[in-house]
């Protein structure tokens, strides 16, 4: 094993290297760099690491724009480690790491870096302990990244449970307060978090299924105006025209007017829409939207 701590100023470009039999990590403390590995190019940013694979060539494709500073090590796998093109479903089971990620425990793979170069490798323990400090910071990389990977998928699961309690509870508008409670969180967290798994806010996402609904309606339906506002959910008839105009730029007439044809030539409706049960009988050739929203409680679980 071998390894250290490279610092270069702006204009800097790597040399082409060739790696015999050895893997190369490249923990990169700031960046960017610019490497072609096996004709493929990868931007290395700061706070973001790369593995260069055995058998294969390096070159730098472009200058660094600024100083850079990275950590590199080379080191060796055992035979039975594989270069997979698809992460297996068990991944629990293995040292999983993609070829360029991020790594946001820096701090504590910097000082098992720092530990690791501090033996000299000049005896057979010193070796032992680099195979044991090189495999503890491949562990601990690949931990970091299936936490980071689970905590999201365990956001998004979340959120996706609300936006479907969002659908079945509409006829209530129910506030950010109360999907807060829903899933037992602060209501401010739940804002921060629903925009950042979903694009929008709450309050917006709440709008925007209302006037899908809306939009839906006057095109597969001969409803009224205000017949359509009050089965979007909206109680208030001008709001839903102000409403509707700024989100479409045209009155529910004239949107009427200009899409009919083409929908009734498509006639297709999103099955997540909360239709009202007593609309659906209007409605042609629709798929089934699951279970409508009934006139009952706004329900916490």
């Amino acid at each position: 094993m071998i390894g250290g701590l490279f610092n270069a100023n702006t204009g800097w470009q790597h040399a082409k290297r060739y790696h015999r039999g050895d893997y190369e990590l490249i923990l990169c403390t700031k960046g960017p760099l610019y490497l072609k590995i096996e004709n493929k190019d990868f931007k290395v940013q700061t706070g973001e690491f790369i593995i260069i694979p055995p058998f294969t060539t390096m070159i730098g494709y472009h200058p660094s724009p600024n100083d850079i500073e990275f950590y590199w090590l080379h080191f060796f796998l055992p035979k039975n480690t594989l270069i997979i093109s698809k992460v297996p479903k068990n991944i629990t089971k293995y040292i999983f790491l993609p070829q360029l990620a991020t790594f946001t425990n820096q701090s504590q793979i910097i000082i098992l870096i720092h530990q690791l170069l501090a033996l000299n490798n000049q005896n057979y323990d010193d070796r032992l302990a680099a195979n044991h400090f090189i495999s503890i910071i491949l562990i601990e990389l690949s931990k970091n990244l299936f936490k980071a990977s689970t905590k999201k998928s365990e956001k998004e699961t979340k959120i996706n449970e609300l936006k479907e309690w969002i659908r079945t509870n509409i006829y209530q508008s129910p506030t950010v307060a109360d999907m807060a409670k829903y899933l037992q969180i602060n209501p401010q967290y739940l804002s921060r978090l629903f925009k950042k798994v979903v694009g929008i806010s709450p309050k917006k996402y709440l709008l925007k299924l209302k006037l899908e609904t809306a939009q839906a309606l006057l095109i597969r339906t001969n409803l009224s105006v205000k017949e359509v506002a009050n089965n979007s959910y909206f109680t208030n008839e001008k709001l839903f025209l102000r409403q509707f105009k700024q989100s479409t730029g045209l009155t529910p007439s004239q949107y009427r007017t200009q899409f009919n044809d083409i929908y009734h030539n498509n006639q297709t409706i999103s099955p997540i829409l909360p239709i009202p049960e007593e609309i659906t009988k209007h409605l042609t050739d629709i798929p089934d939207p699951g279970e409508a929203p009934q006139k009952k409680e706004l329900r916490h679980y």
